[in-house]
């Protein structure tokens, strides 16, 4: 009750505040599936932009921290590899497709398939920009549930710009030079005519949490983050060159308890440790050319080599030494490769006519112990074409269509969407979207096997990719007051249909064996509310999400509902003193109980819940001097940790299964220096 009280209060605060305020500019520019950069007003699609400058107020750490304050995107920890797994728009994680500046990130990982994105640098981040929905036609796979793309920073207003920052949070009440959060990171940038050089260093550590009722055993993994990036540029006149390397070198280890009986050859009580090390390094080369006011094109291209290795040693309690660990499925290393060119061309027929050809092609090859033999390796060829149609300055059109052609797997031959926009005042427009997508079945999915004492993973070569349908319509209403006010208002649907889903299915041979296979489909849906305002020294905004997740039980079980419905409600308040250099904000996220279906120790089918929890951030920022200042804060106010699941079987509620959400209430503070040259 208490929860809901709080978001009660908060959405009624929040409306009366709305009710007496007029207007928004929504001027912030964008370029995630545009043919040149424009402002969300002017997008045919529906756009989210997150700003730097939310990111700083936020005190983030992590990229998660940022995007779990997000409507339609929850997280939970992945115990096994250290790593966080996503949903977006009610699908799993291995349908969102990462992106830097444009270009996708390689090296998908653990069973759920997903990128990592807490091993993208944020102290690199100028920007981020979210489309829900498919973006098949412009992106290719894998953007069932939509596009995250993550837009570096390029600082060409100063002449010289120095930045650093010094991080240090506890990890719930755990605090010290081996555990605790300690980040540093530095960046530069400097423009000499022409030409623009940059280059960044990050050293980020998490000391993990081991909680109370363990003994060694880390519930939350310690994690050792170095990344590096640097990049070139070079414009004059029509030209636009630049490269960019970014690196990532990361351990996440988690030391094991010592077993409860001792090993009868040695003797000695034995523990396993593990070690997930990843590598990373993406190069980019991104081009543009205007050859007049109605033709230009662009060019991009990527190369990323992604190393990821388990390292497993034993402990002995009496002895302290340790050894390598030989057992079946402790030792893997295994190594992707992917290259990406995308070329694209704007071409503007007349005053309402433009069109956007363009061809995509992406590579990703895979070797290592835990891949079958052979060639492991994927190619797709795609062109594709666009086309932005004006009939009248209130309505757009963007139509698309995009061919496949796929060396391995059995892609659709093609796709199509088509983004609508119209104007029905100065301050409200309305979006109307239809689009297909396609998910490609991941290298890991096509050839990975996966054996130990409890598990045998088979992947299959002969997967088909996944397809979906989706509908998604969107209103927007903002206006600006003479009274310093801006309001704006949106109202979104989305309604997904996938085909050929990828999941584990039971071997026919062998029961202990599970084979991927395109054995399900699904459905998503949903319905999301916001409000955003700014009155003076005010930044307010609230949000609401009602999200249907499919129910895989409906599949074999008509009497079930297709869907369980879950709610959301975000919000944050922002109060600047500009005189003295002081903002103080509020973020804060219900995410309200899931009902799903499973099945009990008698293997009957019985719903349960997945209880609802609230996380809330208070941060404060300080400008000490001119070129210094000071970050500090709460994170997870209500202190959330686990949550629990209720089991509703024979008229008795039964709590089961607890999910790691969180580590607890932590405090942090930072310090940063920014200096700029003009």
């Amino acid at each position: 009750m208490f929860k809901i009280f709080t978001a009660f209060l908060l959405l009624v605060s929040f409306n009366l505040f709305a009710q007496n305020a007029n207007e928004i500019n929504l001027e912030e520019v964008v370029v995630t599936g545009q043919p040149k950069p424009q402002s969300i007003k002017a997008a045919v699609q529906q756009i989210r932009f997150i700003s730097k400058e939310r990111i700083l107020k936020q005190g983030a750490v992590n990229l998660q921290t940022v995007l779990s304050n997000e409507l339609n995107m929850r997280f939970t920890q992945d115990a096994a590899t250290g790593g966080s797994d996503i949903t977006m728009m009610g699908l799993k994680g291995q349908n969102v497709k990462i992106l830097i500046d444009g270009l996708p990130m390689v090296g998908r990982q653990g069973t759920s398939n997903e990128i990592n994105i807490n091993q993208i640098d944020i102290n690199t981040i100028e920007r981020i920009e979210i489309v829900e929905g498919p973006m098949a036609v412009i992106y290719g796979a894998d953007a069932l549930a939509g596009v995250i793309n993550i837009i570096t920073k390029k600082n060409k207003a100063a002449k010289l710009s120095v930045n650093a920052k010094i991080h240090e949070e506890s990890v719930g009440s755990e605090y010290g030079l081996s555990n605790g959060i300690h980040n540093q990171a530095i960046g530069i940038n400097w423009n000499y005519k022409n030409w623009q050089f940059g280059g960044s260093v990050s050293h980020n550590y998490f000391g993990g949490w081991k909680d109370t009722a363990v003994e060694r055993e880390l519930v939350w993994h310690k994690k050792d983050q170095r990344m590096a990036s640097a990049f070139v540029g070079f414009r004059k006149e029509k030209l636009n060159i630049s490269y960019r390397i970014d690196g990532l070198d990361e351990i996440i280890t988690n030391p094991g308890n010592f077993s409860a009986f001792p090993n009868q050859i040695s003797g000695d009580f034995v523990a396993n440790n593990q070690e997930y090390i990843s590598n990373r390094v993406m190069h980019q080369l991104q081009s543009a050319y205007n050859f007049n006011n109605n033709l230009n094109v662009q060019i991009q291209s990527s190369y990323t080599n992604y190393c990821r290795q388990v390292y497993s040693t034993l402990l002995g309690k009496k002895t302290n030494t340790e050894s390598l660990d030989l057992a079946a499925g402790k030792q893997a290393l295994i190594n992707f490769t992917g290259f990406t060119f995308r070329s694209m061309v704007n071409y503007k027929l007349s005053n309402n006519i433009s069109l956007q050809p363009g061809i995509d092609v992406n590579t990703e090859s895979g070797k290592g112990e835990r891949l079958k033999a052979g060639n492991n390796s994927v190619d797709d060829y795609a062109f594709f074409i666009t086309s932005e149609i004006n009939p009248s300055k209130k309505i757009s059109i963007k139509p698309g269509i995009r061919f496949i052609k796929n060396s391995i797997y059995k892609a659709p031959p093609l796709v199509g969407s088509l983004n609508t926009k119209f104007a029905l005042t100065k301050e409200l427009d309305l979006r109307l979207s239809y689009s297909n997508g396609f998910r490609a079945p991941s290298l890991r999915e096509l050839y990975f096997n996966f054996f130990d004492a409890n598990h045998r993973i088979i992947g299959n070569p002969n997967l088909k990719a996944e397809t979906s349908n989706s509908f998604t319509g969107s209103i927007n209403w903002s206006k600006k007051t003479k009274k310093e006010m801006n309001v704006s208002f949106n109202l979104t649907g989305f309604y997904n249909n996938i085909k050929n889903m990828i999941d584990y299915a039971i071997s026919t041979e062998n029961p202990n064996d599970f084979i991927l296979n395109n054995v399900a489909t699904s459905k998503t849906a949903g319905v999301t509310m916001g409000t955003n305002v700014k009155y003076k020294r005010w930044n307010l905004s609230l949000g609401g999400a009602y999200t249907g997740f499919f129910n895989d039980f409906s599949e074999t079980d008509k009497t079930l509902p297709t869907m369980q419905w879950s709610p959301e409600i975000n919000s944050s308040i922002g109060y600047e003193v500009s005189k003295i250099g002081l903002d103080i904000n509020l973020f804060y996220k219900l995410n309200g109980r899931k009902p799903f279906y499973a099945t009990d120790a008698n293997q009957n089918v019985v719903q349960a819940t997945q209880k609802d929890y609230q996380i809330a951030d208070v941060t404060v920022n300080k400008k000490l001097f001119k070129y210094i200042t000071l970050n500090t804060g709460v994170r997870n106010v209500f202190d959330v940790t686990r949550i629990g699941s209720r089991i509703s079987s024979g008229g008795v509620h039964i709590s089961s299964g607890l999910r790691n959400i969180a580590n607890g209430r932590s405090y942090f503070v930072g310090i940063s220096l920014n200096i700029e040259k003009k």
